[in-house]
């Protein structure tokens, strides 16, 4: 019906009416369509954008993926370094690396000698344990927040790292004997490290030291408060 009736009022126009009306039909239809290009073509460029922003993140992630996987392995290595300190001795891992070494010792005046091995010629001493530098630096950031939340039995956060060390004296024993120590205790899986060292001649040719070496290890640890 309404069909009918606008094909009526288009008939009874004149020609110039007529023309009025087709042009500004199409007129409509050319600025929408424009329209809509527009829109479309500023929708594309964003998602361009988008596309492009998404790639160079993805690239930046792919580069630095192997360092950051490498940094969580070294981090997860230290973690169980720290872990596995907590749950042993630092004087019976020092203990355990002078049992691995052997010499021979002698015992008379002739010439006799025996293996015997380094942990019957050595004693422990001073042993002390402070909290590391780094957490006592990050407690004092914390302090700041006044909120305090109950830490469950253990929660990684609540732990703390702690520097034990001890002084180990050796008594009379050979160079080759210490020298052995000493890189054993550098090349140490548990992340051993020597502090100072302090070597003394003791026999007349020059082949015995009496020596004192400071050994430390991190660990974790929980702080009574």
């Amino acid at each position: 019906m309404a069909t009918g009736r606008l094909a009526t009022a288009f008939a009874r126009m004149s020609d110039r009416e007529r023309r009025l009306v087709v042009g500004g039909g199409l007129l409509i239809v050319v600025v929408s369509l424009l329209l809509i290009g527009v829109l479309v073509s500023r929708k594309v460029a964003a998602l361009e954008e988008v596309v492009a922003a998404n790639d160079e993140s993805i690239g930046e992630i792919l580069e630095l993926s192997p360092d950051y996987l490498h940094q969580r392995r070294e981090e997860k290595a230290t973690d169980e370094q720290l872990e596995r300190a907590a749950n042993s001795s630092l004087q019976s891992t020092l203990l355990g690396i002078a049992k691995d070494i052997q010499y021979e010792r002698k015992y008379s005046e002739e010439g006799g000698t025996q293996t015997v091995r380094l942990s019957d010629y050595i004693k422990f001493a001073n042993a002390t344990e402070i909290l590391a530098e780094l957490t006592q630096k990050s407690r004092k950031g914390k302090k700041k927040r006044r909120r305090k939340k109950k830490k469950k039995k253990g929660d990684k956060q609540g732990r703390e790292v702690f520097l034990s060390n001890i002084e180990v004296i050796f008594d009379r024993v050979p160079d080759s004997a210490l020298f052995q120590f000493m890189a054993k205790v550098d090349s140490h899986p548990e992340a051993l490290f020597g502090l100072t060292l302090d070597i003394s001649r003791e026999s007349p040719n020059h082949d015995h030291f009496r020596a004192k070496m400071k050994v430390g290890q991190f660990r974790y640890g929980q702080l009574e408060r």
